[in-house]
């Protein structure tokens, strides 16, 4: 879905590198829907195009494997593919949740809410697992309460919901919110300040993603970068470098750093 910063970065970057070396780009916007999904991977594959670029596919790797028979070269990005050998490019999200996990513990939270995103996307499940792993690694895990959100999403009103269903269930039993993205810490934010809850006196929250309006958010936001300009470069490179070598045969798994961009939203309690 390109109406958001993420994967439109992503796709100007395709679309630049692309340019360069004198290849055109087709776009697609299956926007998380299987069906839809489906018809864009059949319409292309009619089409014999030279190579494709896929964003997160909700509809499994199964959907894929018709191109991997036909020779078509694929790159995948935000996505794992465990048993089909393409080119992937994807960010380090277990690695990012658990900087951020990490980052509040660090700043004395103890209790922490979590703002998981879709089921079926592999980078938020990625970022639940960067939750278990920083919770496994430290020694008094008992003291580390991390209660996870009901309402799962990437976009603001996710946030807002998740939130406003806990306060009015559980009351402020937590010191930190741990946003599955930024659009979702935004929403998270006017929960917060609908209930006078001041951030980060009170709450402290941390998003992922390094949104362009993350800056400008009152407070600024804390959050884990995402390369996204350089996903885009690298995706459309390896899918042009095997489009004219075909001579290429195993695949090239890139996993892109984050790294924690510190600003104004979480506070130092202990």
């Amino acid at each position: 879905d390109i109406r958001g910063y993420h994967y439109s970065d992503i796709v100007m970057a395709i679309e630049e590198y692309a340019y360069s070396k004198n290849f055109d780009i087709m776009l697609a916007l299956p926007k998380w829907e299987i069906d839809i999904e489906k018809h864009v991977l059949d319409q292309y594959f009619r089409r014999k195009v030279d190579g494709i670029i896929l964003g997160e596919l909700f509809a499994g790797q199964k959907m894929i494997e018709r191109f991997k028979k036909s020779g078509v070269p694929i790159v995948v990005i935000d996505f794992r593919v465990d048993e089909i050998d393409f080119d992937v490019v994807n960010v380090d999200n277990v690695t990012g949740g658990y900087l951020a996990m990490k980052y509040l513990y660090d700043h004395g939270h103890r209790d922490i809410l979590f703002i998981p995103g879709p089921e079926l996307s592999p980078a938020a499940q990625d970022r639940e697992k960067g939750i278990r792993k920083f919770l496994d690694k430290i020694s008094k895990k008992d003291e580390v309460k991390v209660y996870l959100g009901e309402h799962r999403g990437y976009n603001s009103e996710h946030g807002w919901v998740s939130v406003t269903q806990h306060l009015n269930k559980y009351g402020l039993n937590f010191t930190a919110i741990f946003a599955v993205n930024d659009w979702a810490a935004l929403g998270a934010i006017d929960a917060l300040k609908d209930y006078g809850i001041k951030v980060p006196d009170e709450v402290s929250i941390i998003g992922f993603d390094d949104a362009p309006f993350a800056q400008y958010t009152n407070p600024r936001l804390t959050t884990v970068m995402q390369p996204r300009w350089e996903m885009g470069t690298t995706a459309a490179q390896l899918l042009i470098e095997r489009i004219l070598d075909k001579h290429l045969r195993l695949p090239r798994n890139v996993i892109l750093p984050t790294k924690i961009i510190e600003r104004e939203s979480v506070k130092k309690i202990m």
